[in-house]
């Protein structure tokens, strides 16, 4: 079976590596939908030139402005998204498509054989006040995507239930994983070299985007000034996050910006404690991970954490946006906190790739 997969740009956020483990674990034909340079040069070009003419977007969500642009001009001028679309997918067994679909073009292909796997849903609270109606743009092309595919897969129940609830759109379930194999060749110590960091430590893994809650993170870390804490991921930057939170960064605080892939996996396998800070997040791929070496987690009860972690035993929850929950739940983690062998248990039974990858399978069957 020959299979369209995509869009991917490079291996950060959970979009593109549930893509990169689904072609790792089937034995189908994929062909990746790479994201193309042209739109990477528009993203520049539309943050630079065009923006600075509109109300300027907030720090954390700029480095995502080639996903806002409402005006159309990068979909007019996109002639490979354009033959993609019309011309090459059609002729393909399947199309699978993911997340946003801010590649407008690619997402309107005519293909019969679509699948769509939504990751997320837009939230107004995650956007400034003034984009309440760009946020319900951006929903109905999410939504039109939807009705246009020939199957729809949720990868949480709760985002199941919204799309039926909300707009009426059956979806299958079928969750996010991890790369069990991946994560057993993980060096704590590598890591730890690396980044001349030997103490025990917090991690987050994360972007500096509203809804990550990054502010929370750093909060905790200047009320423990005698732990360490390490934010890992794209855009985190001590002199981005100083920019974003209007302050200093403390200094029991590393940062380490744009970290090769295998720096992510050490990390966790390094860490004491993994925080995931975000009030609303749909799945946390990156909770999986954690779970998968043996770490124990602190997440907000709420969306896709409050189905992943089963409170007081594979984790702990804390109220979202409460920073005093957070601080309370945090401590007791790094105290008292023995989840690492429930966490781990149960991402082997529900959420081994080498399991999930079969369902998908399954899927790509019904409707080639």
């Amino acid at each position: 079976m020959k299979v369209a997969i995509g869009p991917i740009e490079g291996h950060y956020g959970g979009a593109a590596q549930h893509i990169l483990n689904i072609i790792r674990y089937s034995d189908h034909n994929f062909e990746t939908i790479e994201v193309p340079n042209s739109l990477k040069t528009w993203g520049r070009f539309f943050r630079r030139y065009i923006l600075p003419f509109q109300r300027r977007l907030p720090h954390e969500i700029e480095h995502n402005a080639m996903r806002f642009d409402m005006y159309g001009l990068q979909k007019l001028l996109d002639a490979q998204g354009f033959y993609l679309s019309r011309f090459k997918l059609p002729g393909f067994d399947v199309v699978h498509l993911h997340g946003y679909p801010y590649w407008e073009t690619i997402y309107e292909t005519n293909s019969p054989n679509l699948i769509y796997t939504i990751h997320n849903l837009y939230n107004k609270g995650d956007f400034p006040s003034n984009w309440s109606r760009t946020v319900e743009s951006l929903t109905s092309k999410l939504v039109g995507t939807c009705r246009r595919a020939n199957t729809v897969i949720s990868v949480s129940k709760w985002l199941q239930k919204d799309l039926k609830l909300k707009h009426r759109i059956d979806s299958v379930y079928i969750p996010n994983g991890v790369s069990l194999e991946e994560f057993e060749e993980a060096n704590g110590e590598s890591f730890r070299k690396k980044y001349s960091i030997y103490e025990d430590f917090y991690l987050f893994v994360g972007r500096s985007t509203k809804y990550k809650r990054p502010e929370l993170f750093i909060s905790i870390a200047e009320r423990m000034p005698k732990r360490k804490f390490v934010m890992v991921g794209r855009g985190l930057s001590k002199e981005a996050l100083r920019k974003y939170i209007k302050k200093e960064i403390p200094s029991n605080l590393v940062c380490i910006e744009e970290p090769l892939r295998e720096d992510v996996v050490n990390a966790f396998n390094a860490c004491r404690v993994f925080i995931l800070s975000s009030s609303n997040e749909t799945f946390g791929i990156v909770l999986l991970e954690a779970m998968a070496q043996g770490k124990s987690v602190v997440a907000a009860n709420n969306l896709g954490p409050s189905e992943i972690i089963d409170h007081g035993t594979t984790g702990l929850l804390f109220e979202p946006d409460n920073l005093e929950s957070l601080v309370e739940a945090a401590d007791l983690a790094w105290n008292e906190g023995d989840f690492g062998q429930a966490a781990k248990e149960k991402v082997v039974a529900k959420y081994d790739w080498r399991k999930i990858v079969p369902q998908i399978e399954e899927v790509y069957e019904r409707v080639k």
